[in-house]
């Protein structure tokens, strides 16, 4: 059964914080970024974008392709999490392509400071808590 799956490359660090020109970072890692981002923005599978990352110590743009888009979901703790962070939101997985030195310093920094942070403990208690 592990062979049909499809594993990952890359652990993902959940991040917080985190903007690009296309919408907020949800999670991240190594390979690729999810965002969500307003329901207007609708990009198509395989193509190749620009995105401007917000990091820590600078900005990059970095070049990704868009790996799959989801729109808003209409599960219910999804739904609840949507509103949380700001309305109706699809989702997009974004992989990275061809990143500079510059910006793998950036993806870099953003995960270490994602692993430390000790915020996401507490939105995500009380998330469970009002989502029950």
């Amino acid at each position: 059964m592990l062979s049909s799956m499809n594993p990952r490359k890359f652990g993902r660090v959940v991040c917080q914080f985190v903007g690009t020109s296309l919408g907020d970072v949800v999670d991240m890692s190594a390979g690729g970024m999810r965002i969500t981002t307003p329901t207007s923005i609708t990009p198509k599978i395989d193509d190749v974008v620009t995105v401007k990352l917000v990091g820590i110590s600078n900005v990059v743009f970095v070049r990704c392709r868009v790996a799959w888009v989801k729109a808003a979901s209409k599960r219910k703790w999804t739904a609840n999490l949507l509103k949380l962070i700001g309305g109706t939101r699809g989702e997009i997985g974004l992989q990275f392509v061809d990143l500079t030195p510059e910006a793998r310093q950036v993806i870099s920094e953003i995960g270490a400071a994602a692993g430390r942070n000790e915020t996401i403990r507490p939105d995500i208690e009380k998330f469970r808590k009002n989502a029950a």
